[in-house]
């Protein structure tokens, strides 16, 4: 018996103004599996860059215990350096929203004290900018090491914004000048966040 097989047809190509504009709806639901797909902030890398295999997280309050290596969900220690969590917002090109990228820079020890308690109060947002290293390689496994910018802290607890403060490195204009929604995407998939991608190109 002779079987026929059928070509599959190619998946639709989703044109860059409909790829941006679900990049930045924190609503969007995805056309395949009727799925709520929020991408604005969908990429937290697991550690810093110089950590290759962190323990579990601990509860930030950990961290006042004290100790020469400690790793929590938003602060960490390591080789005397003290880290914590901040996002790096992107403008997407062709809207007026933004991308958060979650990264981890350093504070110096005073800077990184202050921080906490004042995040614990609610009121960071009065200590002003504090200068910072980025602690998160972008582009992935190529972009600079210890690239120096600002921690913007925020009031109520919310996480910090970072921005990169190094003319030469290539994500400083694309803080200033935004990415397109494939550029982002293509970040997104090095980061290991494929599965988003996925749902925003359906």
């Amino acid at each position: 018996m002779i079987r026929l097989f059928r070509r599959q047809k190619a998946a639709p190509i989703v044109p860059e103004a409909e790829l941006a504009r679900r990049l930045v709806d924190p609503t969007y639901t995805c056309a395949c599996c009727g799925e709520v797909v929020n991408a604005v902030r969908c990429l937290h890398p697991e550690a810093p860059f110089s950590w290759k295999n962190p323990p579990e997280p601990a509860d930030d309050a950990v961290f006042d215990e004290g100790g020469a290596e400690i790793f929590t969900y938003n602060y960490a220690r390591r080789d005397g350096d003290n880290l914590l969590r901040a996002y790096l917002p992107i403008p997407v090109k062709g809207t007026e929203g933004s991308v958060f990228l979650g990264v981890w820079c350093s504070l110096k020890v005073g800077n990184h004290a202050r921080f906490r308690a004042a995040q614990q109060r609610g009121d960071a947002d009065k200590l002003g900018d504090l200068h910072s290293w980025l602690y998160t390689q972008l582009p992935r496994l190529t972009g600079p090491l210890l690239t120096e910018g600002v921690v913007v802290p925020y009031s109520e607890g919310r996480t910090p914004l970072y921005w990169i403060t190094t003319e030469k490195h290539p994500f400083y204009a694309a803080q200033q000048e935004g990415l397109t929604a494939s550029a982002i995407l293509d970040v997104y998939e090095s980061f290991g966040c494929g599965d988003v991608v996925a749902h925003l190109r359906a």
